[in-house]
């Protein structure tokens, strides 16, 4: 490949296309999409528990079937988007920054960052949560944790085990993006061609058919 740095600023790094990245990020995507849909039942959810407790003056559903459980859904069901939900935000670069000092920086100098921020921060938080928490889901499970409620849902490691799922996720959202970061600044001065190479070979988009 020749070298044209005037040429290379010109490409933004939305039209650099790089097949492993592309492919851990859309397994996250559609991970956290499908996820998302829970979203609908705890609505519904709180609608019908709502309904049931105001709307008709009782505390227990027909068949004698307690509200508590339905309760206990609500945050269990609302806890998965949102833990799933912080992978998304990196795949889609929507995470919080110091913008006052990154809006001052080069390009270079941000990837530069970017990568630092995720090897010496995020991996290594994401590495140690998930050891942590997949003890605290392995406890539950040997110890047949249930609700303090008698009343309440049993098999509590199943929302326990989001924690460790999600640590997964998080890191094949930061690897995908450690990956993007590390590519363009080797191939930041570099003019890109828009043939197809390895997986790990970036090249330009013409149109969306060919991501």
């Amino acid at each position: 490949m020749s070298y044209d740095r005037r040429a290379a600023k010109l490409i933004d790094a939305k039209e650099i296309h790089i097949p492993i990245v592309s492919s851990l990020n859309k397994f996250v995507k559609r991970v956290v999409e499908t996820i998302a849909w829970l979203n609908v039942v705890v609505i519904l959810l709180i609608l019908v528990t709502v309904t049931l407790r105001y709307g008709f003056h009782r505390n227990q559903l027909l068949l004698e079937w307690p509200l508590v459980p339905m309760e206990e859904l609500q945050w269990h069901f609302y806890s998965v988007p949102f833990m799933f939900g912080l992978a998304y935000i990196i795949t889609n670069d929507t995470n919080i920054r110091i913008d006052l000092l990154r809006m001052h920086m080069s390009k270079k100098l941000k990837q530069i960052f970017e990568i630092l921020g995720i090897l010496l921060l995020i991996m290594p938080c994401v590495i140690i949560l998930f050891d942590f928490s997949l003890d605290y889901t392995i406890y539950a499970i040997t110890h047949h944790e249930s609700s303090q409620s008698t009343m309440g849902l049993s098999n509590r490691w199943i929302v326990k085990s989001v924690i460790p799922l999600t640590m997964i996720l998080i890191f094949l959202a930061s690897l995908a993006r450690l990956i993007q970061e590390t590519i363009l600044l080797r191939y930041q001065d570099e003019v890109l061609s828009s043939q197809r190479g390895g997986m790990f070979q970036p090249y330009l988009i013409k149109n969306k058919e060919d991501q």
